[in-house]
């Protein structure tokens, strides 16, 4: 198996050791069917897997809970206004780059009730779900020049989805890296 797929049907890693699917797969992706039949476990994919060894058609819902913020500011050393915990977004000052985008903290909703935001991506490259190193999600953010972007999904969906990673043999292998 060269990806995992949480039942909250979100893509939570991928095999980090092949090259064929970098960019392929983004944490969040929601897998809708393979080889033509709808899948809604992780059961499900498998078995479709083992009776196609040569390869399967996959079906995806690009990054469905997701937000993607594009940010830009006139000097290099400005700050976007955010501070992060982890890879959880936890402020946004008030008049600053982040909050004229109109990012806003805690303004994420998964199954009906308000959360916090969690970093998933910097500039097209994933963020691990795993991350506890706020300097390392930083550097990505500071280490552009004068735009950004960063994807944010809720983070009980992230939550739900490290934690379901973590519950794999070998999960070290399908954890993006930050």
């Amino acid at each position: 198996k060269q990806w995992y797929q949480r039942r909250v049907r979100g893509i939570a890693g991928w095999n980090q050791r092949e090259p064929a699917l970098t960019g392929k797969f983004h944490v969040g992706d929601q897998l809708l069917s393979l080889n033509g039949q709808p899948v809604t476990t992780v059961a499900e994919a498998n078995s479709i897997m083992e009776m196609t060894p040569s390869g399967v058609e996959l079906l995806l819902k690009r990054l469905p809970m997701a937000v993607e913020y594009k940010l830009h500011r006139k000097d290099d050393g400005e700050s976007w206004g955010m501070q992060l915990r982890q890879n959880r977004l936890v402020d946004v000052i008030h008049g600053s780059i982040a909050w004229m985008a109109g990012l806003q903290p805690f303004s994420a909703q998964f199954r009906g009730e308000p959360c916090a935001w969690a970093v998933t991506q910097v500039n097209s490259v994933p963020v691990s779900i795993l991350c506890r190193s706020t300097d390392v999600i930083l550097k990505k953010i500071d280490g552009q020049s004068r735009d950004t972007s960063i994807i944010f999904q809720p983070s009980e969906f992230v939550t739900i989805l490290s934690d379901s990673l973590r519950e794999q043999p070998h999960y070290e292998d399908f954890v993006a890296r930050s």
